[in-house]
């Protein structure tokens, strides 16, 4: 990329501390002169299926869950349309912002819509007036002088920001000329960064799934790359080593596949784990992701259905997550729910690890999707589960197919870490050169 570290001839105080200098020919200026500030229009379930439709003569409506927090890009495709001549609800029109006001993005969530939208009334539309131009307006809302004081000024139980405190914000305004070849220099540079950025996702997903490659080929072929094959009698497994077993998954267990409680308790701040599907990642429990703690009394009551146990395996299945498996590697006391399938290996059959591996290998993961039905989420039944055949070796080439899987995760892992790193270094030098530029720390152009 270009080198862009250049500055303005001439610097003023901005009068604000932490901001610095600004250039000298710069105004600072209300927000509200130059640019009119108004929030959505709610829309219920019961609306909401009147206006379901993929009509694009129709005006998208948008929420902030159709707003990318990473790259601020609007998706369209929600399939919520309202048409044209319903006055009622309020429009953003093209070349507008629209800005997350209230909950955990606030602030956060902003985005350019280049057609004219309709807009829940938990985001605000920020439209260009008064010779100002409304891209380069975009980019200041982004900009460290307007982010410090919507954070100072959030407020409530979800954390908002009122239009009515918006309006009176303070942003840096250049002359128009100088906004327009700001916004312009912006609109180049983050494409580029953003191009970056999707080649290094791009190359983590070809990592996942050259591991997941291999462990296909480890639970399904072994590591012997010359050893007899044989059919497997399944189509999605095909052939296996000679001396394999093909069985269904009940029977390496040494016990029933169950879930946790179809109730739903009361949670609280502290108290005893309540892990569900949001805390599967990546073959672990992650227990700063769990839905909450519960009481004593129904951690005693769910124990008597299942109790946590180390190398117990939980698989989602329910949800947008089916088929997403973890491991237990502690042992602390804790209560699972409803939608996790609890899978605990006989281990004079197999050892967890390798179910584990063969759980959330390709192959077991196709005779979910196979098998899953559709309500209003996916999900599979735990006597399906039962019944998806496993093909396994002896208990010492588990063991070393195990330690093999081990070997290439942990690399993956460390690849992946790598790239993500690198992602986050370009996301910060996004957001600084942004804020460089709205704020005159750099000249551009």
């Amino acid at each position: 990329m270009e080198n862009v570290i250049k500055e303005y001839p001439i610097y003023k105080d901005s009068g604000v501390e932490w901001l610095g200098e600004i250039p000298s020919h710069w105004s600072e200026i209300k927000i509200k002169i130059n640019s009119k500030i108004y929030n959505g229009d709610s829309l219920n379930e019961n609306k909401k299926a009147k206006y379901e439709s993929d009509d694009e003569t129709h005006l998208a409506y948008i929420s902030s869950k159709d707003i990318d927090l990473d790259t601020s890009i609007i998706s369209y495709e929600n399939g919520l349309r309202i048409p044209r001549n319903e006055p009622k609800y309020k429009v953003a029109k093209s070349n507008s912002s629209l800005i997350c006001i209230e909950g955990g993005s606030a602030g956060r969530k902003i985005a350019y819509t280049n057609q004219d939208v309709c807009f829940v009334n938990k985001l605000a539309c920020v439209s260009a007036k008064n010779n100002i131009s409304s891209k380069y307006l975009y980019y200041t809302l982004k900009g460290s002088l307007f982010q410090t004081q919507f954070k100072l000024a959030m407020s409530g139980m979800i954390g908002g920001v009122a239009i009515s405190s918006i309006n009176n914000f303070y942003i840096l305004v250049p002359p128009l000329p100088e906004q327009s070849t700001i916004a312009s220099f912006l609109d180049r540079k983050t494409v580029l960064i953003e191009q970056a950025i999707d080649i290094k996702q791009k190359q983590i997903e070809l990592l996942k799934e050259r591991r997941q490659i291999l462990i296909h080929k480890a639970v399904t072929r072994g590591l012997n790359p010359k050893a007899k094959m044989k059919d497997s009698g399944v189509e999605w497994i095909g052939e296996i080593p000679e001396g394999w077993t093909v069985t269904s998954v009940k029977h390496v267990l040494e016990m029933p596949i169950c879930d946790g409680p179809h109730t739903t308790p009361l949670l609280y701040e502290e108290g005893y784990p309540f892990v569900s599907a949001e805390a599967i990642k990546n073959g672990e429990v992650d227990f700063d992701k769990i839905r909450g703690f519960i009481s004593l009394k129904d951690y005693l009551q769910f124990s008597k259905k299942y109790s946590p146990k180390r190398n117990d395996i939980y698989m989602v299945k329910s949800g947008a997550t089916t088929g997403n498996v973890a491991m237990v590697r502690t042992d602390i006391e804790f209560s699972i729910w409803s939608p996790l399938a609890v899978f605990r290996a006989n281990q004079k059959k197999v050892i967890p690890n390798y179910l584990l591996n063969y759980l959330e290998s390709p192959s077991f993961r196709l005779g979910v999707e196979l098998s899953w039905s559709f309500g209003t989420q996916q999900n599979i039944g735990m006597g399906i589960l039962s019944n998806l055949p496993i093909a396994y070796p002896s208990l010492d080439d588990q063991i070393l197919i195990s330690e093999y899987i081990s070997r290439v995760t942990d690399k993956v892992k460390s690849a992946i870490s790598l790239k993500e790193q690198e992602i986050e270094k370009l996301k910060e030098y996004k957001a600084t050169l942004i804020n460089s530029a709205v704020t005159g720390k750099i000249k551009v152009g």
